[in-house]
């Protein structure tokens, strides 16, 4: 078996599940929809779950990818301003698929919010350095750089629970970064 039959599995998988939901997908229903036979699946997927958690494991590796493109920024407003774009990307292409982890899946959300709330401490801390560095160069004004770190997470978690809140995406991650990135760096008080 090839790895385009294992891809073709894992996109059938994440399309049902988008689809359908979790739970009530099969792994017929999957076989089918990847055009192959139930018994292939069984030969690269132990089961439902493992193809899932396959899913949030790939899911997590754009994560750290993600956290990567933003770390090699060494610019402070340029840093936070990549942070902020691709951050939004990564949240608009993975929110359903987390959704569903959140809602349907026990072991998947318990491997997600461990992974994510190490990651979060380390991006955190990323930014808070940046803002640091802002602040002693002279690009940001005097503002503790913890509580600023945390305000702009707020800004980009807030963002994404709209979104659910909502029921459907305002715009695109581009559009909604660049808002967001308006406000956080120039406020919204009207210049003296």
């Amino acid at each position: 078996m090839t790895n385009e039959t294992y891809d073709n599995i894992l996109q059938a998988a994440k399309s049902l599940f988008l689809r359908k939901g979790y739970t009530a997908a099969s792994m017929r229903e999957i076989a089918e929809e990847a055009g192959i036979g139930k018994a292939t699946i069984y030969h690269h997927f132990q089961d439902k779950e493992t193809i899932f958690t396959t899913l949030i494991s790939a899911n997590i590796g754009k994560m750290h990818q993600a956290y990567a493109t933003i770390e090699v920024e060494s610019e402070p407003q340029r840093r936070i301003t990549v942070a902020a774009e691709v951050t939004m990307q990564f949240l608009y292409e993975s929110a359903d698929l987390l959704q569903i982890a959140r809602r349907e899946v026990p072991t998947a959300r318990a491997e997600m919010l461990n992974t994510y709330s190490s990651l979060f401490a380390r991006y955190t801390k990323m930014l808070e350095e940046s803002i640091q560095q802002g602040i002693e160069s002279g690009t940001f004004r005097a503002v503790d750089p913890k509580e600023a770190a945390l305000v702009f997470m707020t800004m980009i978690q807030g963002n994404f629970a709209l979104y659910y809140l909502l029921g459907r995406r305002l715009e695109s991650p581009e559009v909604a970064a660049s808002r967001l990135l308006d406000v956080y760096f120039n406020g919204i008080k009207a210049a003296s």
